[in-house]
């Protein structure tokens, strides 16, 4: 067991490196040896814990899309409440919950955005692996706000998947754009309440209709 989490950690603590080499200099810049430096590691350990630069690169967009899926489902509603008032202060809670994790820090967002490009120019097929990986974390997501707030979902879960990946862009750009907090807020109030419109209360969730 400690010889697993040793790797374990060391997984973490090379992710984390290359997450600031590459929203510090971009990903060109992120060689196996500039991410092992930034860490303070050996070399070798980074063949060692991913085998290659490309595994580390997929790491990183796992834990970081994993750290925001945390914070979106950390979101809540006041106890007993559904409908689609509620799924609606769900969604919104769950990104304000987001806004705080880019807003505390942003360099996770830049590393995914210059991955995203990298994506791009190497020639990745459509659709690319990382936005794979989006729809299938915001399919999971709206699965279970609709659960909790007795909802069903009017439009195909993809279709709903895909806008909610496209407000988080959005709100993500926007924000590392002019960092207006307030603002972004707002605008991921608005959100919530056009993504909650494309759900219907259950008979049996609808507090409303007693």
């Amino acid at each position: 067991m400690t010889a697993r989490r040793s790797v374990e950690e060391r997984r973490a603590q090379l992710v984390e490196a290359a997450v600031r080499v590459i929203a510090r200099d971009g990903v060109a810049q992120a060689s196996t040896r500039a991410v092992t430096t930034e860490a303070g590691i050996p070399l070798g350990q980074l063949h060692y814990a991913f085998g290659t630069r490309e595994a580390l690169l997929d790491a990183v967009i796992a834990h970081v899309t994993d750290t925001e899926r945390i914070a979106v489902q950390h979101a809540h509603v006041p106890p007993g409440a559904t409908g689609r008032d509620a799924l609606a202060h769900l969604l919104r809670t769950g990104f304000e919950g987001y806004l705080d994790l880019l807003a505390a820090d942003p360099a996770r967002e830049t590393a995914l955005l210059d991955l995203f490009v990298h994506s791009l120019r190497r020639g990745d097929a459509a659709p690319v692996p990382q936005y794979v990986t989006y729809y299938g974390v915001a399919t999971d997501t709206l699965a279970h706000a609709a659960a909790v707030t007795g909802c069903t979902w009017r439009v195909p879960p993809a279709d709903a998947a895909r806008m909610l990946v496209v407000t988080l862009d959005g709100l993500t750009t926007t924000w590392l754009a002019d960092r207006d907090d307030a603002a972004a807020r707002r605008a991921a109030a608005l959100h919530a309440d056009l993504l909650a419109g494309l759900a219907d209360p259950t008979p049996e969730g609808d507090d409303r209709a007693h």
